[in-house]
């Protein structure tokens, strides 16, 4: 799958699983990301979607972004 299939993790809306594509940030709040867990490749599930802020599932764990970081967030969605 291509960037151009991926759509921003912020659109997503709850109950919907995906795969992360790529991450478009900084280096520094990748790092932090990857030490959530949360990297290219990584299944999350949108527990919960405020406009953009998001709670996510990535297996036991339970994660709180930002709308600015959801925003460069990008995903694949399961079907």
């Amino acid at each position: 799958m291509s960037l151009a299939d991926a759509q921003p993790l912020s659109t997503l809306t709850e109950n919907h699983s995906a795969h992360i594509h790529v991450i478009q940030t900084d280096n520094a709040t990748r790092i932090r990301l990857l030490g959530m867990g949360l990297g290219k490749g990584s299944r999350i599930d949108v527990l919960r979607n405020r406009n953009g802020d998001i709670v996510l599932g990535n297996g036991n764990n339970r994660i709180s972004l930002g709308r600015t970081i959801t925003d460069h967030i990008m995903v694949h969605v399961q079907e």
